[in-house]
């Protein structure tokens, strides 16, 4: 057996997908330690004590274009965040725009008071310098504090970011005041000819236990997948220590620490204005983005399904009609031909049934994508829903190559597919029709490609048919029986026949098969070959069935009354009969009404019938054993001759079919078939009837073999009911 071929999982065809909004970009340790390691080294190291004492290392112009950087990145932190307001976003945004408003404005008057600068209202000096720089300072690190403190969410009310500016400005406002107008008010700082005070010292490492606090609160939020960008704010507070660290060393406000400090408070300021840019510009813009994306995608896979089916991505009825006017077009002017392949699986219910629609869904998929890898170059596989393929080929300039294709799938989907823990199997009834040999239009030959399918499937299945004329009439007549079939009940148009049944040990007729005929008001007397599948196919088997038993029992009842030998009539039963019917209330009903012993009922079932439903099945067979007919296999051998159904459904008989009587004489395969099937019978305590008996020689070689029963014409063909009275009739005198 040839390896099952694994399902793929790859789609036939697939819409484009949005991509995911951006992770937030991690700590740069690396920045961190650098900048760490040249504080350390510009503090420890003696050849650079000349820097710690030099009073022209950080001139004033420097300082000033620092502190106009630090103004401008703060009055950008509050800009940005404020304009980008929206109800959605963090208030902790705010909060951090508001502060860092009240920076911009205090690190403006920190500017203008240094030494060397114009009188900003009262003399410039270290002293008020030094307040304005510790208000700022102050300020953004209590803000930093609030907003790792207070969680990631939206303002309790939208109006409460006025209060926040309000708030920053009061602040900004009441430090102004007091310094430029009440000067005495604030301690001193700084000491000329001395440098810092113990305060100032004290006042630095309050900031630093205030930012140290907030790096290790900031710093579990940077893990995983953090809410905002804790990172970048974490990293701007260590910066901001390392500047801190600087404004606790210098002497004199031009020495290398004030040049130290300020460029770490430069970088730190960036720092946190890209955090502020991520939260407030980049995120909602990639958010927007993604919407964008996914409406896109959206879009793309709503104009995708519109021509392709959802399970397989293979194109749809839409698509593959499209394809083919302009392949049709090309054919025209080529002079070529168009090829519709039309494919429906056999038993596809089967694998829905038993296993799940899972797996019938991955079925599925598998088989579009081995369609796929088995179609030429430019071909189409479409899936035209259910279990029902078409395939478009283009450019054909013989129809030997389409079938030498067809030949190909028949065979290649018979190799099994490895579909999570089974092998499944299947096997496809095939169609074909040409353009423009048998049709100008796709809806022609999609239907004419259909009916050659419906004939391949009628053939046994597992094989194809090319479409030609003469499936056109069987069409048109199927349609018209199908119709004049729905009125014949009601019209008295049916007629039962009956063949008479043999013992072959005593010679006696001892049944009859009833076997229905259509009296056809303008085709004449129809045999059930005629309409019996149409019947199954709408339905009205059921009704048809339900007369064939009442009528027979009747029958059987009349010839008893008669005074003729008690005869077990036999009725055949479809399937639909057992889905749809009430089989058991019809046969009850039929022997009630009838007067006929049960036991003079027998009812004949296919193999076919009884793996369909296999319990509810059983559970009808044995309310029909407990009213006491009789049961039998009918064209034992043609199906699945498994015995386990037949010790479970405890028949009485097996009916042996005339494919292997015929030739019985001439063909040792089937001699050797039919004395299996008897010793079979015999071993298991069941009798066995021949079918189609119509030689001496066969009948002879039957007795020989131990076979129990037979019927055929070589006793009588099936005969109406008064002549089977009178053919038993004459067999008795």
């Amino acid at each position: 057996m040839s390896r099952p071929l694994p399902i793929l999982s790859t789609p036939a065809a697939a819409p484009p997908e949005a991509a995911p909004l951006t992770r937030y970009s991690p700590i740069p340790w690396g920045l961190v330690i650098v900048l760490s390691l040249l504080f350390v080294v510009v503090w420890l190291l003696p050849p650079l004590g000349g820097l710690k004492q030099s009073d022209t290392i950080f001139p004033l112009t420097l300082h000033t274009v620092m502190e106009s950087f630090s103004f401008v990145v703060s009055v950008l932190v509050f800009a940005v965040s404020w304009h980008a307001y929206s109800r959605e976003r963090a208030g902790n945004l705010m909060i951090l725009a508001c502060g860092f408003l009240a920076v911009a404005l205090l690190d403006f008057g920190h500017t203008l008071s240094y030494r060397g600068m114009p009188d900003f209202v009262t003399p410039s000096s270290p002293q008020k310098a030094i307040i304005f720089w510790l208000a700022a300072r102050y300020v953004a690190a209590l803000t930093l504090l609030t907003i790792a403190l207070r969680p990631w969410q939206p303002l309790a009310r939208p109006r409460d970011r006025y209060r926040l500016m309000l708030w920053a400005l009061l602040v900004t406002a009441a430090v102004f005041v007091s310094e430029l107008y009440l000067p005495d008010f604030w301690p001193t700082m700084f000491v000329p000819g001395v440098g810092l005070t113990g305060l100032k010292i004290a006042a630095e490492y309050g900031l630093i236990a205030i930012l140290g606090a907030t790096a290790v609160i900031l710093y579990p939020k940077t893990q995983g997948k953090p809410a905002f960008d804790a990172a970048n704010l974490f990293t701007a507070v260590l910066i901001t220590i390392l500047s801190e660290l600087c404004f606790t060393l210098y002497s004199n406000v031009n020495d290398v620490f004030q040049l130290l400090g300020h460029t770490y408070k430069v970088i730190a300021y960036f720092w946190i204005y890209k955090a502020v840019f991520v939260s407030s510009v980049r995120d909602p813009y990639l958010r927007l983005s993604l919407e964008m994306a996914e409406r896109q995608a959206a879009e793309a896979r709503i104009q995708f399904l519109a021509y392709h089916d959802p399970l397989t991505e293979l194109p749809n009825r839409i698509l593959v009609r499209e394809r083919f006017e302009r392949a049709a077009e090309r054919a025209r002017v080529q002079s070529s031909r168009v090829g519709l392949v039309y494919i429906d699986l056999d038993n596809f219910k089967t694998v829905n049934d038993s296993l799940g629609h899972t797996l019938g869904d991955l079925l599925l998929q598998g088989i579009g994508q081995r369609l796929q890898s088995l179609v030429p170059a430019g071909s189409t596989v479409s899936r035209q829903g259910g279990d029902e393929f078409l395939i478009l080929l283009e450019d054909v300039e013989r129809p030997r190559e389409v079938e030498s294709l067809v030949n190909r799938i028949v065979e290649q989907m018979q190799q099994p597919f490895a579909i999570q823990d089974h092998d499944l199997s299947t096997s496809v009834s095939i169609g074909v029709s040409l353009f423009p040999d048998d049709g100008g239009d796709f809806d022609t030959l999609l239907k004419k490609a259909d009916t050659a399918m419906y004939r391949a499937k009628g053939a046994g299945r597992n094989g194809y048919r090319f479409f030609d004329r003469e499936m056109d009439k069987d069409v048109g007549e199927r349609l018209r029986l199908s119709n004049d079939l729905r009125l014949a009940l009601a019209r008295n148009e049916f007629v039962l026949h009956y063949q008479p049944q043999i013992d072959l040990r005593t010679q006696e007729v001892i049944g009859a098969e009833a076997l229905i005929r259509w009296q056809h008001p303008e085709l004449g007397l129809l045999a059930p070959g005629r309409f019996i599948g149409i019947a199954e196919d709408t339905g009205l088997i059921v009704p048809i069935g339900e007369w064939v038993i009442r009528m027979a029992c009747h029958q059987a009842a009349a010839w008893q009354r008669a005074g003729l030998p008690p005869l077990v009539v036999a009725v055949n039963l479809s399937a639909v009969q057992f889905m749809r019917g009430d089989l058991v209330g019809t046969v009850a009903s039929a022997l009630a009404t009838s007067a006929l012993p049960s036991r003079c009922l027998e009812l004949e079932l296919t193999e076919s019938i009884l793996i369909q439903d296999a319990e509810n099945i059983l559970g009808t067979v044995q309310r029909l054993n407990a009213i006491g007919v009789q049961m039998s296999i009918d064209d034992f051998g043609t199906g699945y001759s498994s015995l386990s159904y037949l010790k479970r459904f405890a028949v009485d008989k097996l009916k042996v079919d005339q494919s292997f009587v015929r030739d019985l004489c001439s063909d040792p395969d089937d001699a050797a078939i039919v004395r299996a099937i008897i010793q079979l019978a015999r071993s298991l305590g069941l009798k066995t009837i021949a079918e189609g008996v119509e030689t001496a020689e066969i009948l002879a070689l039957l007795q020989e073999l131990g076979c129990d029963e037979a019927q055929g014409y070589y006793f009588a063909k099936p005969l109406p009911a008064d002549n089977f009275s009178a053919f038993l009739s004459q067999r008795l005198s």
